[in-house]
């Protein structure tokens, strides 16, 4: 069984196509599909279903996943243990929350870069539960989210920042902070993807205002949402990082600064068991000098 095609295996999982997977890694989609045949004759039963255009697990292929993960993991340490001999290189992989990536990673990554060319750095997107379920399969090495303080017994937590979350509204909105200490009139509500820590939040503090509303707008793109609430499609809510440039321009109103939610917190994470690389461990040291001069 060679590492290449367990990593096909995973790739194909991951993106749910063998031509996506041959994308990503590169291959032609004969040798993505060569090393599948390999797999499965090799351990004597088939991995996919293959239903047309779609491409399923079998009840096999889902056994697998967890302990196919688990042999690259090992193979990436190995990796990098042998290249720390000659300084910090190799691969991290990073999970990340959208507004993060576009508003704190960039200075991090940007000097992480400048001082390790010798690191690969892989940044994924999701959700905060998404990415937190990441770690515990080894998908990513570490992640920042922002969200309430987890407390899980399998992860190494830092709270790097404790996040002001605003309520915004466009310009003109009849909204302001002396009418929203009630319950105002129905307004649109704009959320963030389902099961995202913004919309629990929000939703969490319209109940507790006993705000009523319809049918709220969801995007999963925060930009989207930005956009939206300027356009006066409705108000959301968002970290002020996000939205202080706008609402000092005009572009946007600050509603409520709430102090009534869950206290949100910019976290950086890592589970317990995952050895901690030279290069997770310079990212950890930049992260913690940039937090510490974040307004």
């Amino acid at each position: 069984m060679e590492i290449r095609h367990l990593q096909t295996f995973l790739a194909i999982v991951d993106t749910g196509k063998f031509t996506a997977a041959s994308e990503q890694l590169g291959y032609a989609q004969s040798t993505i599909t060569s090393h599948i045949q390999i797999l499965e004759d090799e351990l004597g039963s088939p991995l996919f279903d293959r239903l047309g255009k779609k491409v399923i697990l079998t009840n096999f292929g889902r056994e697998l996943v967890p302990y196919a993960r688990k042999m690259l993991d090992t193979y990436k340490e190995i990796r990098s243990l042998a290249a720390e001999q000659t300084g910090v290189s190799g691969d991290i992989v990073i999970g990340a929350a959208e507004s993060l990536s576009i508003y704190r990673l960039g200075e991090i990554l940007k000097e992480f870069k400048r001082s390790y060319p010798g690191v690969n750095i892989f940044l994924k997107n999701a959700i905060c539960n998404e990415l937190r379920g990441m770690l515990h399969t080894g998908e990513v090495d570490l992640v920042f989210t922002i969200e309430p303080a987890v407390t899980d017994p399998n992860l190494i937590v830092t709270n790097l920042k404790k996040e002001t979350m605003v309520i915004i509204g466009a310009p003109e909105s009849a909204l302001s902070p002396a009418t929203f200490s009630h319950p105002p009139a129905p307004e649109t509500i704009i959320l963030s993807e389902k099961g995202c820590s913004f919309t629990m939040g929000f939703e969490k503090y319209l109940r507790q205002k006993q705000f009523t509303y319809g049918n709220p707008l969801s995007f999963s793109s925060m930009e989207t949402i930005k956009k939206c609430v300027m356009n006066g499609l409705g108000i959301s809510l968002l970290p002020l990082y996000t939205v202080k440039n706008e609402i000092e321009q005009g572009s946007l109103s600050m509603i409520a600064e709430e102090e009534l939610l869950d206290s949100f917190y910019t976290q950086l994470s890592y589970h317990k068991n995952k050895r901690v690389t030279a290069a997770m461990r310079k990212l950890i040291e930049i992260t913690d000098k940039h937090a510490a001069n974040w307004a």
